[in-house]
């Protein structure tokens, strides 16, 4: 059995009728699949994760996560986000929050790419950003990381974040929110 079999096979058992996954892959490249059974996923926004590799180029940031996530990622071009596959069991530890950031319900399904897509095109937008060669999941504690610095510096890039750093800079102080500025100490 080759390797793209094992993980094809692996990854179906998620699917009530794992022969339909299979033909869903062989018609059209893509099937869906639930979430919670063999795998469990996180939505992350495409900007964020650009963010927090620095990056915009799509081959670049399938390298860096892979060398952070140490586990399979799907890219979806047209939706513009990325989902990282992680433990079923790893979404009762999950307590990161982020704009967009979500891990998917068990049930929720997926579009996953065949084993072997991993390479964007208009006709295949949705394939492995990290492919899936084994069986295997992202490192729940690297993914939580990489959400929490992305979520930062898209927040420095926002209009006045560098105003309120140099404000702070210069006053030691953050400055006052509109409701501590009426004067009522909070």
């Amino acid at each position: 059995m080759s390797r793209r079999t094992a993980v094809s096979d692996w990854l179906a058992q998620s699917h009530d009728q794992p022969r339909q996954a299979h033909a869903e892959w062989a018609e059209r490249g893509i099937a869906v699949l639930p979430t919670g059974g063999v795998f469990g996923a996180v939505r992350i926004p495409e900007s964020l994760v650009r963010a927090a590799v620095e990056s915009a180029d799509n081959d670049h940031v399938g390298y860096v996560l892979a060398d952070r996530l140490n586990g399979p990622v799907i890219h979806d071009g047209r939706g513009r986000n990325y989902y990282a596959l992680l433990r079923p069991e790893d979404r009762l530890a999950w307590d990161t929050t982020a704009p967009g950031v979500e891990y998917l319900p068990p049930r929720t399904h997926l579009g996953v790419p065949a084993a072997g897509l991993c390479e964007y095109t208009t006709v295949t937008p949705v394939y492995w950003a990290v492919p899936v060669i084994r069986p295997s999941y992202c490192d729940l504690a690297s993914l939580a990381l990489l959400v929490r610095i992305g979520a930062a510096r898209l927040a420095e890039a926002r209009p006045g974040a560098a105003a309120a750093a140099a404000l702070v800079g210069r006053t030691g102080m953050p400055p006052l929110t509109a409701d501590q500025a009426d004067g009522h100490p909070r």
